[in-house]
């Protein structure tokens, strides 16, 4: 019964290069061999950067005979990139799983279904720890002389290290369960959950290289430091070949393992078979019953599709959050950013006037990630009948479609331009324009997006990730927003002599009111044809 378990759970993590997901038809057997050489080559050049990043530790730590901290600092790293990488599927892969009911009704102890769950975790986990870990030893091996243990005990905390990383993501998967099963709207917790996952990965990123010469700069302060955090030395010990240590590390990460697993295992069923409690609504005869406009309730029905579904949210919506939260980013670092701009504007004195149409332009970019109606018409899918059947005039289903767009990336537009506005030096006046320019940009993505979806649509996806993140109608509304801002930058780079920047504005927002209602037009009269007819 386990060898069926675990057969079936390592089919399900390798459906990607099997399956196309886009048709759900299975791949050819090239088109698997490729998908497999493409991901192999993908971890082995990232491995050869952690390669890189190990080669300048190791040159100082074992000059230093701190050995031990190399592998500390190494395994501290793979560690986290393993339960960052393994998180996201825990959720999904072992609470949530869409055959658990279907397992549970069967005569299998449910102990073994959580064993088989746990063993896919492991894999995906140690599939990127070993990302960091595997290139830190190969590095090691080739700047120390080898011996039987600083050979054998690194590879083997390879897979010892990957229990305590099935630990730590089932814990946390665990975690976000529980408080899953409480909340009604859990594609807002995902999102959130995913921006600030995403937001810690740039902070890190960006502070990487400072964070690495602070420690090969002051290596035995930080091999002090790190004596005191004992598992981690003592971690580093058993990595060079110590055996004592490698064994109070075995056991230490078994315990934290068995632990993890008993506790699972007490409350696996009570988690996977948590219904949400649905809110029962009472006839009331004393009450009036509210009513809205169909196009009331298709803006209604479009807000629940956008707030329903984390994919759409996380890639058609990321930038109404990052908008507004590098505008007062840009505020709070006011004085940094003009004297920035000063030391650019005394090089190229020409851009001086520019800056309000330079920080629009790319207020304008960003909004272009913002492409909510460019797969609006596609997430329809099969189901596009429904809405085609009723008596409703098309175009208030395109119109409901294009105004949740215009609503959520109004507010982004007017605080990014009036922020920049400010950052920028810009008078009153232009600051109106720059807001005009931005929302008569969101006004024409709005419109475009549909444009777009209506002759590339796709209506036959088995994922919604596929019409979200690989739909023609996206691509073209995200690149061509980005063109269009470089264009009318670089106009006015040209005409910076012969027209003024406030004319300029004036005359942008004249073009994109004209092209919109233009689109519009056609959306109202050709537009509504083609979605009666798809």
């Amino acid at each position: 019964m386990l060898k069926a378990l675990l057969k079936k759970q390592f089919l399900e993590l390798n459906t990607f290069y099997f399956q196309n997901r886009k048709t759900g038809k299975n791949r050819s057997k090239g088109g698997t061999i490729g998908m497999i050489v493409l991901f192999v080559l993908l971890f082995i050049g990232i491995g050869f950067s952690f390669y890189g990043m190990g080669s300048l530790l190791a040159d100082t730590f074992i000059a230093l005979k701190l050995d031990w901290l190399y592998f500390a600092i190494m395994g501290l790293m793979a560690l986290f990139l393993g339960v960052f990488g393994g998180v996201f599927n825990t959720y999904a892969g072992l609470y949530h799983a869409k055959d658990n009911e279907l397992l549970l009704s069967m005569p299998i102890p449910p102990s073994l279904i959580l064993f088989a769950r746990m063993v896919g975790v492991y894999a995906m986990g140690l599939l990127y720890e070993a990302i960091v870990f595997v290139p830190a030893i190969i590095c090691y091996w080739v700047k120390k002389p080898l011996t039987v243990l600083n050979v054998l005990f690194p590879f083997l905390l390879v897979f010892i290290l990957g229990f305590l990383v099935l630990s730590l993501i089932c814990v946390l998967g665990w975690v976000i369960a529980l408080i899953s099963s409480k909340l009604k709207n859990k594609s807002i917790i995902t999102v959130l959950i995913s921006v600030i996952f995403l937001g810690a990965y740039y902070f890190f990123y960006f502070k990487f290289n400072t964070f690495l010469q602070n420690i090969v700069g002051n290596a035995q302060h930080v091999g002090d430091s790190v004596r005191k955090a004992y598992p981690v030395y003592i971690f580093g010990r058993a990595a060079v070949g110590e055996a004592i240590p490698m064994l109070a590390t075995i056991i230490a990460i078994a315990v934290v393992f068995a632990l993890t697993y008993f506790i699972l295992s007490k409350s696996f069923i009570k988690i996977v078979t948590t219904k949400q409690a649905e809110k029962k609504t009472v006839y009331n005869e004393s009450k009036s019953i509210k009513t809205s406009s169909a196009g009331s309730a298709l803006l209604k029905k479009e807000f629940k599709r956008f707030l329903g579904s984390p994919t759409y949210m996380l890639n058609t919506g990321l930038g109404i959050i990052i908008l507004p939260v590098l505008s007062v980013a840009a505020l709070i670092k006011m004085k940094d950013a003009r004297e920035l701009i000063e030391v650019g504007t005394n090089m190229f004195p020409e851009l001086m006037g520019l800056l309000p149409i330079f920080a629009v332009c790319v207020i304008c970019m960003m909004l272009s990630m913002n492409a909510i109606t460019a797969p609006s018409i596609s997430l329809e899918g099969k189901t596009i009948w429904i809405l085609q059947s009723m008596p409703i005039d098309p175009w208030d289903i395109l119109q409901a479609k294009q105004k949740m767009h215009l609503y959520l990336n109004a507010a982004p537009a007017v605080i990014s331009a009036t922020a920049l506005g400010f950052v920028v030096g810009a008078d009153t006046y232009i600051i109106v324009l720059m807001n005009a320019f931005a929302l008569s940009f969101v006004l024409f993505s709005s419109s475009f997006g549909l444009f777009m979806n209506l002759l590339k649509p796709n209506l036959v996806w088995t994922n919604e990730t596929v019409p979200v993140k690989q739909g023609m109608s996206v691509v073209v509304a995200l690149f061509g927003g980005w063109l269009i801002s470089i264009v009318f930058g670089f106009i006015a780079y040209l005409t910076r002599d012969i027209i003024e920047p406030r004319y300029y504005l004036i005359g942008v927002v004249v073009v994109l009111a004209l092209t919109s209602r233009f689109i519009n037009g056609w959306l109202k009269t050709k537009g509504t044809k083609i979605f009666a007819e798809l």
